[in-house]
């Protein structure tokens, strides 16, 4: 299928996947033919057929800056995920842009650097919109449409699932933080100091 493309299509098929035309020139014009409905977003989309991802994802934080005195907000993830052709050819990345529920997504930034933001619609589908597109975080703060600068601040699955554990963020989980998981999380705290920090939890191999 893919046997005759131009060098840019190779390199793109991102773009060709997302229902644009490779090559394309930016433009911050609406695409009618761009229409993301919730339950098909693009990853899914790159996901089928001849391409798959490869080697996992990497998981960002986007941090946007506050007023003096205050910390960051945390107000969204930015998922980078690689992608490659089953039957070889180069590979690419695309980066998806969700709210804080990662189920949510809102955008997405693709090969060329080009960013996408995700509008509803009244019948419930979502239209595909180019954003000027600038650096990674000025990308990301187009999509998230935040007026403050953001940051990416790198994390893992094992770091977001102990931060959902630990309820009252204060970088340790207490026994009744863990109760949840029995004996599995409680054993352990190998230094036997009460609580479970990160370090310990990152050990375990039975999550």
């Amino acid at each position: 299928m893919l046997r005759t493309l131009p060098i840019c299509a190779l390199s793109m098929l991102a773009v060709v996947v997302a229902t644009l035309p490779a090559c394309q020139s930016r433009s911050t014009e609406v695409s009618s033919r761009s229409v993301v409905r919730p339950e098909d977003n693009i990853a899914d989309r790159i996901d089928r057929g001849d391409w798959m991802v490869n080697q996992g994802a990497t998981v960002y934080k986007v941090m946007a800056q506050a007023q003096a005195n205050r910390p960051p907000e945390h107000i969204g993830f930015v998922e980078k995920r690689q992608y490659r052709q089953r039957r070889g050819g180069p590979e690419f990345n695309i980066h998806i842009v969700t709210t804080n529920d990662r189920k949510e997504q809102v955008g997405h930034i693709d090969q060329l650097g080009r960013a996408y933001k995700y509008e509803p619609q009244r019948n419930g589908t979502f239209q595909q919109v180019e954003v000027p597109s600038n650096s990674l975080e000025f990308n990301v703060q187009a999509i998230l449409g935040s007026a403050q600068h953001v940051t990416l601040k790198k994390t893992s699955e094992r770091r977001l699932a102990f931060e959902a554990l630990d309820a009252d963020g204060d970088g340790v989980l207490q026994l009744a933080e863990t109760q949840s998981f029995g004996g599995r999380v409680t054993s352990a705290d190998v230094n036997r100091d009460g609580v479970v920090d990160f370090e310990e939890f990152d050990a375990l191999d039975v999550l």
